[in-house]
């Protein structure tokens, strides 16, 4: 299933079907659940907003605050669920996952321990 902005696109639909926010707060909201293994940078999420906010898929608010900048909120269509829904149904890309930390975890066991734990402590 083809997208404009590819994964990202479900990244921030599948956020936003956790719950209404703005592009920072998904931004956090990443970083706080799945950053350990998937990313998105403020220039990948403001745009691919925009993007689903003009197919339907999202629909934006304007919030009002005080002593603040207003600020875009966002949440999910029905439109937008059901996008998410095949994504999720659909068979995943293969592709292939590096990890420096884990390569040394491997061949940890031929150093001190203490190693390997300073590496997991980052």
């Amino acid at each position: 299933m083809a997208a404009k902005g590819g994964t990202t696109e479900y990244a921030v639909l599948g956020m936003l079907a956790l719950g209404p926010g703005s592009g920072y707060d998904l931004k956090k909201r990443i970083e706080g659940s799945v950053a350990h293994f998937w990313s998105e940078s403020y220039g990948q999420i403001y745009p691919i907003l925009a993007h689903l906010a003009s197919q339907g898929l999202v629909e934006r608010r304007l919030e009002r605050q005080k002593g603040k900048p207003d600020r875009q909120v966002y949440s999910i269509t029905a439109e937008g669920q059901e996008r998410l829904g095949a994504w999720l149904t659909a068979p995943a890309r293969d592709e292939s996952f590096r990890s420096e930390l884990l390569l040394k975890l491997f061949f940890g066991r031929r150093r001190p321990l203490e190693e390997s734990i300073r590496h997991l402590e980052r």
